[in-house]
């Protein structure tokens, strides 16, 4: 199975919350073409982070997931590497040793619970 899409992701989660297109849109403050434009693939710039971020809260989605499927990456994240001038080297050694963001998680997680 294909991975899904961020268009096919919104409209599924917009059918189980049973919310309508034109409602969904409005409630997110863009205009119902641009919703169906997104989630028919069509558009071909992402939405902003903003209407990404409203899209996750109306839906019950997670924001940082959605982000991905847009190809886009928070304000807050980017801010937060280019603030650590040892965060590019960091990322790098994680790509090089193959390590995913579950199993960085999971020892930061292991870490925290040690101390």
């Amino acid at each position: 199975m294909d991975a899904e899409t961020l268009g096919q992701r919104i409209r599924r989660k917009r059918g189980e919350a049973r919310i309508g297109l034109r409602q969904a849109a409005k409630q997110v403050g863009v205009s119902a073409t641009f919703l169906s434009r997104i989630e028919t693939g069509a558009e071909q710039a992402p939405p902003s982070e903003r209407v990404i971020a409203e899209l996750a809260a109306l839906l019950d989605d997670d924001f940082d997931e959605l982000m991905g499927l847009a190809g886009r990456i928070s304000a807050e994240v980017t801010s937060y590497v280019k603030s650590d001038p040892k965060m590019p080297e960091f990322l790098r050694q994680a790509r090089e040793r193959n390590m995913s963001a579950e199993r960085l998680l999971t020892l930061l997680k292991e870490v925290k619970d040690d101390g």
